[in-house]
């Protein structure tokens, strides 16, 4: 019974921060914009998170609890030892103040448990960090194309930037379309860092599990993420509007793809990657 609650405890603490993050990066732009309240923010953060996960965090969830480390060796023990050292791991980055992606967290742990019972996938391993590679690369490229294209202003794109003058409107529910889609990104994948260990010691079930922890990013992003919010959106004034936008939709589309895959992505990778195309 003891184990259960700590995991219980654990898993709640580790599910709120990751949707205070979460909530930071996916709505920073509408928010900076003044397009969107915080307190909407946070609802609309949860709505999206909720349906992602929903849809599509069952395919991550499902290789982080049977693919990397054979589920027979995955108790309720382990479970606790993945769970707790990934919220050690997420403490010392956010004490050193270095970005760190929960993903990459979650499968170290995996790895480390995979390591010690001596029954790690070392082939999905190498195509995880090959697919991280090449699609931080690729982030990069295509933000940077989009990016020439806009800027400088210039004569080529001068119809763009009267378009743009001319529809504020537009622009803004563009900004705050693409930050839902940032949001449905982060579910698809993001979620299953956290439900992926219970599944595999058969703790909870998908959806159940999807369901519940969905609901506590919420909670998370509201009790933990507004300050971080607040914060992150002041910095999004300096990057511009647009050029947040492009990379929320570059950056959370190579998300989707990877939770169709059903393989764990670092959103912190790929969004650093995807903002140095356009710095």
């Amino acid at each position: 019974m003891t184990k259960i609650i700590l995991l219980f405890l654990i898993s709640v603490f580790w599910a709120m921060n990751m949707g205070a993050s979460g909530l930071a990066v996916s709505l920073a732009p509408s928010v900076g914009s003044n397009i969107v309240r915080k307190d909407k923010a946070v609802v609309f953060f949860t709505i999206f998170v909720l349906i992602g996960s929903l849809l599509l965090g069952n395919r991550v969830a499902t290789t982080l609890s049977s693919k990397i480390i054979g589920p027979a060796f995955i108790s309720e023990e382990v479970a606790l030892v993945i769970l707790f050292s990934a919220c050690v791991a997420l403490f010392l980055a956010n004490i050193f103040k270095i970005p760190q992606s929960t993903s990459i967290i979650t499968v170290s742990a995996f790895v480390g448990a995979g390591l010690y019972f001596k029954s790690l996938n070392f082939s999905l391993i190498c195509y995880l960090i090959l697919v991280w590679v090449a699609v931080s690369v690729l982030a990069y490229f295509i933000t940077y194309f989009i990016a020439r294209r806009i800027y400088p202003p210039c004569e080529k794109n001068l119809r763009f930037y009267e378009k743009i003058f001319c529809h504020q409107q537009k622009l803004k529910k563009w900004t705050l379309y693409t930050d839902f889609y940032s949001a449905f990104g982060i579910g698809t994948n993001n979620v299953a860092n956290v439900v992926g260990p219970l599944l595999a010691a058969n703790i909870i079930s998908p959806n159940t599990g999807f369901l519940f922890f969905s609901l506590l990013f919420g909670l998370g992003g509201f009790v933990l993420g507004r300050g971080v919010l607040n914060t992150v959106s002041k910095e999004i004034v300096p990057l511009g509007v647009i050029s947040a936008s492009i990379v929320s939709l570059v950056v959370s589309s190579f998300i989707i793809i990877c939770s169709i895959l059903g393989l764990p992505a670092p959103y912190v990778q790929f969004s650093s990657l995807s903002i140095l195309a356009i710095h």
